[in-house]
């Protein structure tokens, strides 16, 4: 299987001007034989871009896949993975190749396969789950699929498990089971149940359902029970789950094969196991989720993700806070479960992955669970406070309902609440407030509306500032040379600066991040704000513009 992760760095070609039979050509060091689909030259490349700029070398790289000479090879795959399909992108140049890399399929020239892949779903490479098909397209995936005839005939004549994935996420139903080998067999049993899913509208933990893609249901029972290849075995029961026929036999091989290691090689996954024990949370309810032993694989992190992503309501562009109000029995036990025995579930990248409005911290599980204390907690005319900025502040950008609410609490406590230390007796902060999308965005207007709501707080702001003085003044770049925090500081020299004017003596405390503003830990609109509070003659030391 393709596996970007192993090409080194790609560096455009440097081209060697050769002469051809008729005229000069620009052709880059290819040393075989080449048989380049027919017309691929004629196509205006130079007025076409890719990832590097215009695409002249584009043709060079489809031709280079059809070279005897590996070198020639790799070269064209290092230019069609990093120019052409650059990081899941595509461009003007990665459509005209479409039929060009259509005619290398029809050829049995299975590269081509990878990069018709890559540019109809960018870099879904491996697919656990049927949300993941649902999520693979791209802006050219339609006209990709206008080639699932040849691309589905090569699947027949060789078996190639990239044509499999391609037609499943093209939406394209393979046919039959079994398929030629074990292997393919089992891919096909997972794109079969991945179609069914969608077409059956299989739910996960959801019931049982009898929708209009079942012809597989038979096959993949009986390879289930009968199939030499565990394999096949756990795919077809995957397959089961996923089509909406999950049953205790299906979940059970699922769930034992969750627990072991079963390296395997398909076009779904690398692991057995892995693959299982995503199908069998997929199959199993929300009480199961809880119930299943602690100490096997899918462990309580993996099991408490599945139960966040179906109980919380998807994510739109911005986080939206769930009220306390709002909260049902189900998501409580799921959040109490998570600051029990896995908080990872609630702070860790994968729950921002979900895209779904569940509290991204700790303390904001435990504000909206009702077991916090604090300024934040506080209930304001406009509701708790936290909930007042996370949907004030953040969902809806008012800034005015975010400051009428500070002004009824401590405001000073509250921005110390907001920004807190990772580590104990550290000082480098984090937001404990949710925010899913634009941490700029969320820290400027954190930073700008609380330097608003300290304007009566001068006194406490001057003594925090005092303290950290003599630190910040000695260094230059302080964001990055000690761990500060960085964000109060900011606000606190904002909040004077807006209510009064900053006191000369902290003049020195106004630095950007390292010499490179653009990357402080206080917002940069906020710094060009105070640097405009000193001296002219020394703005240019202080903010390179």
């Amino acid at each position: 299987m393709f596996d970007a992760d192993d090409l080194p760095a790609f560096e455009p070609p440097e081209f060697d001007e050769h002469q051809g039979d008729e005229e000069d050509v620009e052709r880059p060091p290819l040393r075989g034989s080449t048989t380049p689909p027919a017309g691929l030259h004629d196509v205006d490349w130079a007025a076409l871009e890719d990832a590097y700029g215009t695409a002249g070398e584009t043709p060079w790289f489809i031709e280079a896949l059809t070279s005897d000479d590996d070198g020639d090879r790799d070269f064209g795959v290092y230019g069609l993975y990093s120019a052409t399909t650059h990081q899941g992108s595509v461009y003007s140049a990665s459509r005209a190749a479409i039929p060009f890399l259509a005619e290398l399929v029809r050829r049995d020239i299975p590269m081509a396969l990878v990069f018709l892949a890559r540019i109809a779903v960018g870099e879904t490479h491996f697919v656990a789950r049927p949300d993941d098909v649902a999520k693979a397209t791209s802006e050219y995936a339609d006209e990709v699929a206008e080639f699932a005839d040849d691309i589905e005939a090569a699947w027949a004549r060789t078996g190639d498990d990239e044509a499999l994935r391609l037609l499943v996420l093209l939406g394209r139903e393979p046919k039959g089971l079994p398929a030629l080998t074990p292997d393919a067999t089992a891919g096909l049993c997972l794109a079969h149940g991945f179609l069914a899913a969608r077409d059956n509208g299989v739910v996960p933990g959801g019931a049982k359902h009898t929708g209009a893609r079942v012809e597989h249901v038979a096959a993949a029972r009986d390879l289930m029970a009968n199939s030499p290849s565990l394999h096949v075995r756990g795919a077809a029961a995957a397959c089961l789950v996923h089509s909406g026929f999950a049953d205790d036999d299906a979940l059970a091989l699922l769930h034992h094969l969750a627990q072991g290691e079963y390296p395997v090689h398909d076009v779904w996954t690398a692991d057995l196991a892995d693959l299982a024990a995503s199908a069998w949370c997929f199959g199993t309810d929300d009480d199961g989720l809880l119930t299943a032993s602690g100490n096997t694989r899918p462990n309580l992190h993996s099991r408490l993700l599945e139960r966040v992503a179906r109980q919380f309501r998807p994510s739109g562009e911005v986080y939206r806070p769930v009220s306390p109000e709002e909260l049902t029995a189900a998501q409580r036990t799921t959040l109490e479960a998570a600051l029990r025995g896995a908080p990872e579930a609630i702070t860790g990248v994968d729950a921002d992955h979900l895209r779904v409005d569940v509290p991204g911290t700790v303390a904001a599980a435990r504000r909206l669970l009702g077991t916090a204390s604090g300024e934040l907690s506080r209930r304001t005319s406009q509701g708790p406070l936290w909930f007042v900025l996370e949907d004030a502040l953040f969902a809806r950008g008012d800034g005015k309902v975010a400051l009428a609410a500070l002004a009824e609490v401590d405001a000073w406590a509250a921005l110390s609440e907001v920004f807190t230390a990772r580590q104990p007796g550290g000082t480098a902060e984090s937001i404990t407030l949710t925010v899913r999308h634009g941490d700029d965005a969320a820290t400027l207007a954190l930073c700008s509306t609380f330097a608003d709501a300290l304007a009566d707080h001068r006194t406490r702001v001057e003594e925090f500032l005092d303290g950290w003085l003599s630190v910040v003044s000695e260094v230059d770049g302080y964001d990055l040379a000690f761990a500060v925090p960085a964000q109060r500081i900011g606000t606190a020299l904002v909040a004077l600066a807006r209510s009064g004017g900053l006191p000369v003596r902290f003049h020195p405390m106004v630095k950007p991040y390292h010499r490179f503003p653009e990357f402080s830990k206080v917002p940069l609109p906020l710094l060009r704000e105070l640097v405009e509070q000193l001296p002219e003659d020394v703005r240019a030391a202080r903010l390179a513009e």
